[in-house]
């Protein structure tokens, strides 16, 4: 399906709104690489082959990660009109009785790890429901008290590889409001009076940068996305991709149209193998419901996304070295 006008944005929207709450029961399985390593991978075709076998009417989908890589395997349970329950450590041996559970309408409370009743995607807000009040509220997890979560507020609660649920929390809304309504210099003096940063090495002004390359004079630019971590151990560009690529393919899009470049680069490492896959659905993705690629949105702006994967050096990401 392509998207052209408001209508058919909002259509894919509503689309991705019931597959997030649909009518009956939704069962997500982590699956980043932290979810994978720890036997995610067992405990989906557990949960599939489980379900076929019962005949039960539930929504199975993949997630990346919430954020607590210690506690995966996490599995979320959403029965409608209750809150979501996250599941921790659940191997396959436990999903029988988790689906017996299901089959009962209940959750097992000896598992959860805590409960969201609502979730504010800050582009969209989520209702679940309400109750299970011997499971605690993911505030209220050591882990998580305390934290805002605003680049990974979609992270573990979206299927990374469906592009209507990014629609559905508002992913590629900044776009279209963009496109539609705003002028490229008004979009840059916002993003500089928002002192939005770069989240590594100098911490520099994302709205100077992007401003810098919209008065600079070339037959062609381009705007680089390097995902390759120079820190030893890091580990947030990977997540960030594999939870949510459609929100780093909007930012890449956005930036791309206000600063007068057809086509952006991102550079991430070859031993990211689940990163670069989701990355590269997303863009396909992208590019077939018209987000990406030619008269994005019927508005003559033409942008593309191309990967170029690496051998994990961080320089090697960097514009001259591209």
């Amino acid at each position: 399906m392509r998207i052209t006008d408001l209508s058919s944005f909002n259509e894919a929207r509503e689309r991705g709104s019931a597959k997030l709450l649909p009518s009956h029961p939704r069962v997500t399985v982590g699956m980043g690489t932290c979810g994978t390593g720890n036997g995610a991978e067992a405990v989906y075709q557990a949960f599939a082959d489980q379900f076929d076998q019962r005949g039960f009417s539930v929504k199975l989908a993949r997630t990346g990660c919430f954020g607590f890589c210690a506690a995966e395997p996490l599995v979320n349970i959403w029965l409608p009109g209750k809150p979501v329950v996250i599941l921790q450590r659940v191997q396959a041996s436990d999903v029988p009785a988790i689906a017996d559970d299901l089959a009962a309408g209940r959750v097992p409370a000896e598992l959860a790890l805590c409960k969201v009743e609502e979730w504010d995607h800050i582009t969209g807000h989520i209702k679940y429901g309400a109750g299970y009040p011997e499971i605690p509220d993911w505030s209220q997890v050591p882990f998580f008290k305390g934290q805002k979560k605003i680049v990974l507020r979609h992270c573990g609660l979206i299927n990374p590889d469906d592009i209507e649920e990014s629609l559905a929390v508002g992913t590629y809304q900044a776009l279209y409001k963009v496109l539609i309504d705003a002028n490229p210099d008004a979009v840059i003096e916002a993003i500089k009076a928002a002192k939005l940063r770069g989240r590594g090495g100098a911490g520099y002004q994302t709205g100077i940068k992007w401003e810098f390359l919209r008065k600079a004079k070339a037959d062609k630019k381009y705007i680089i996305c390097n995902a390759d971590e120079g820190d030893p151990g890091a580990y947030m560009n990977r997540n960030e991709i594999e939870s949510d690529p459609h929100s780093l393919l909007e930012g890449m899009i956005i930036g791309g149209y206000v600063t007068g470049c057809q086509e952006g680069i991102v550079y991430v490492r070859a031993e990211y193998p689940l990163a670069v896959h989701r990355l590269q659905e997303a863009v396909e993705q992208a590019t077939e419901y018209g987000l990406l690629g030619q008269n994005i949105l019927g508005r003559g702006f033409n942008f593309h996304i191309r990967l170029v994967e690496g051998a994990g050096a961080f320089v090697c990401g960097e514009e001259t070295a591209l």
